[in-house]
């Protein structure tokens, strides 16, 4: 036993001194040198840069210089004696490219513990920092660029980059590449910053330290204000090797940042249990019952579900994304003062219980306004998708307000909490993504709140891609009967043509509330939403029309519009269902386009003089499919047996064609029309009874 253990120790130790190198396979030639990669990822997202940087380090294409690491040494006097740690680092922060042309590469510190882990690495605390200054052969002026909002995109980084070479080039003869370096950059450093003493409004945080000046002072003090997603011109990466040793002994970067007595060798905060980013905390619920409303022409009020010993903070602004003032919930509320009238505020919130802080919710936005708003937008996309940036109310708030609309905005929790009532609201948008049966459209609580809305003679704007699929393809019998009934639609296809990620655009029905919008495009992943690759074709039935259809298809729908009684209902309402979410239209001022069309028919009478609003049991459907070119299938309900008419007319008024002549009974039927033998054209049907009657258009295209 003891010949295994000292064989596990030489091992251990050979590895130590051996694998002095980053586990990189050789440069491929092919690969893009630093300034060709600039240009590479300069127009790229910041995910897609991370992936690349990714990818070409992890291929080898990093500078030669770079491959080498450094000894660095520290000691300290622990328990009477004097212990020395020896460790190896990136002789530079971590750059893309060849010796003569690298690119020193900013990263979020996901992407930098991502490197770390897979090349078998740490980074440093702010004591190997400093140590690691101390210990540097070449040490630089740093090199500030005055703040600014592109001091986060890959030009300022290019230029940062062409600042310190310019520095290092002409030191190249005396100190040459591999030599440690100090002072180009600011380093991302493991701290217990990274889960405690936490900023309210930045729950994961990146720490940054350093940036040593010429007399050894750093500019950059340890900073956990920015958050884990965040990285500048002036962040840098220095990897350091897992494995190290105390006076001679093999250990590791890790084992010794937990050690109570020895991680003074390494940290000069103490002990760092979790020596890394991306770890999973303890964390408090995230809010989702909460509203926005208007109080006055300069100020809103937020409502929140209260938690036991939870705290709630509001952040708020005006431009959508950035969130820089703040106000604490007390009793359930708070209020947001001094707002300029009429213009949308965006709002987020936060939760704390005791030492734990909540990721941000979801965001929420209203106008302030005098008079109580009319619009009511609830966000029902809750599922928990990449795509999901949860902000998604901004492509709802702006259209409104383009169109001459104030509202104001409530989580669907809280609309089932009862912090909100919709019968409050004339019109309400419910914002529902990609929401499906993995986290559920609409629940059997939220369809009845729905139901009482519309039999009440309101109006529902209703848009997702996964809702028919919920409901009426993989939902029960109540899911279909409220999605038919009330959504005036019915499921027909996953996708546009049954082909994913192939269709996206539609057109207006001729007649239909969009007609004469033109070609209507929805988001392929690269308009600032999301890729719909499922939205729903739906067609109208029970008195929906159909109103959009996707671009180069016959009869396959997008849109659905209905206005008139809803079973049980005392007034007409009016629903418009998408099968499309309204947030991925583009551009803005297409969106607009859309949210006017619609606003315009909520605002229209639910019926005209020549046709009075019929009882629920009566109704003429939109034929199906239309247009058609052979054949087509006319559906109504009957309240009672009658005598029944249903005839077709042409656009002169002349009868063409008599499909039911005859005493019908109670109930639904349906009935083909051949229109083989008609020309092209718009054509008119007519149900009639002795007193009833209902008149649609439909098309027949050859």
């Amino acid at each position: 036993m003891k010949k295994l253990i000292l064989s596990i120790w030489l091992l251990s130790y050979l590895v130590v001194l051996c694998a002095q190198s980053l586990p990189l396979p050789p440069r491929p030639d092919d690969a893009p040198r630093g300034r060709a990669f600039i240009n590479l990822i300069t127009n790229l997202s910041r995910e897609e840069r991370e992936n690349q940087i990714f990818s070409q380090i992890m291929r080898g294409n990093v500078p030669d210089f770079l491959r080498q690491l450094v000894a660095v040494e520290a000691t300290a006097f622990i328990g009477g004696k004097q212990d020395t740690v020896r460790y190896y680092v990136t002789p530079d922060y971590l750059a893309v490219g060849t010796d003569d042309d690298y690119f020193l590469t900013p990263m979020t510190p996901l992407l930098a513990q991502k490197l770390a882990d897979s090349l078998g690495c740490s980074l440093p605390t702010k004591k190997m920092v400093d140590d690691i200054y101390c210990a540097a052969t070449v040490k630089l002026r740093p090199q500030p660029i005055a703040p600014s909002a592109a001091m986060i995109t890959v030009p300022v980084f290019a230029q940062h980059n062409d600042s310190v070479w310019s520095l290092r080039q002409p030191l190249l003869t005396q100190h040459p590449l591999g030599e440690l370096v100090g002072g180009t950059k600011k380093d991302v450093i493991i701290s217990n910053k990274i889960y405690n003493n936490l900023k309210p409004n930045v729950p994961k945080p990146v720490v940054i330290y350093g940036w040593h000046q010429l007399n050894g002072v750093p500019i950059q003090p340890v900073y956990n204000g920015h958050e884990e997603t965040y990285a500048d011109y002036s962040h840098g990466i220095r990897l350091v090797q897992n494995a190290i040793t105390i006076n001679g002994q093999p250990t590791t970067v890790a084992a010794v940042l937990k050690d109570a007595t020895l991680n003074v060798l390494l940290s000069d905060e103490g002990a760092i249990p979790i020596a890394r980013y991306g770890y999973s905390v303890a964390k408090a619920p995230t809010p989702k019952s909460f509203g926005v409303f208007s109080r006055d022409a300069q100020s809103l009020l937020v409502k929140v579900k209260p938690a036991e010993n939870t705290t709630y903070v509001v952040y708020y602004g005006s431009d959508r994304l950035n969130f820089l003032d703040s106000v604490v919930v007390e009793n359930s509320q708070a209020v947001i003062s001094n707002l300029p009238a009429g213009q949308i505020c965006y709002v987020r919130l936060h939760a704390m219980q005791g030492n734990l802080f909540s990721d941000y919710s979801e965001v929420l936005a209203a106008t302030p306004k005098t008079d109580s708003p009319e619009i009511l937008i609830v966000n029902g996309f809750d599922r928990a998708t990449t795509s999901n940036t949860r902000n998604f109310i901004r492509q709802h708030a702006q259209p409104i307000l383009t169109n001459g609309y104030s509202f104001n905005s409530a989580t669907n929790d809280a609309v089932l909490d009862n912090l909100v009532s919709l019968d409050t609201y004339q019109i309400v948008d419910y914002i529902l993504g990609e929401e499906s049966t993995v986290d559920e459209t609409f629940s059997s609580s939220e369809q009845e709140l729905i139901k009482t809305f519309l039999k009440n003679g309101k109006c529902l704007l209703v848009s997702g891609s996964e809702i028919a699929w919920d409901l009426d393809y993989k939902g029960t019998t109540a899911d279909k009967q409220f999605y038919q009934q009330f959504l005036k639609a019915q499921y027909v296809m996953d996708s546009p043509n049954n082909s994913v990620g192939l269709y996206y655009r539609t057109v207006p029905v001729t007649d239909g509330i969009f007609d004469g919008l033109g070609n209507l495009y929805f988001d392929n992943g690269t308009h600032g939403s999301y890729n719909v690759l499922y939205p729903d074709v739906i067609v109208g039935v029970n008195g929906g029309l159909n109103c959009l259809k996707y671009g180069g298809l016959t009869n396959n729908f997008a849109a659905v519009s209905f206005a008139g009684m809803f079973p049980e209902g005392t007034k007409p309402g009016k629903v418009v269902n998408l099968g499309v979410p309204l947030e991925t239209f583009y551009p803005d001022s297409n969106r607009a386009k859309i949210f006017a069309r619609i606003l315009k028919f909520f605002n229209q009478p639910a019926a005209t003089e020549n046709e009075p609003p019929q009882p629920p049991n009566f109704y003429l459907a939109q034929n199906y499919p239309n247009p058609f070119n052979s054949e087509t299938t006319i559906t109504f309900q009957l309240p009672s047996p009658t005598f029944t008419s249903l005839k077709v007319f042409n656009v002169r008024g002349e009868e063409v064609a008599t499909l039911v002549e005859n005493m019908l009974t109670t109930g639904r039927h349906s009935i083909s029309f051949m229109g083989s033998n008609f020309p092209s054209g718009i054509y008119f049907y007519r149900l009639l009874t002795p007193t009833l009657s209902q008149t649609r258009k439909m098309e027949i295209v050859k």
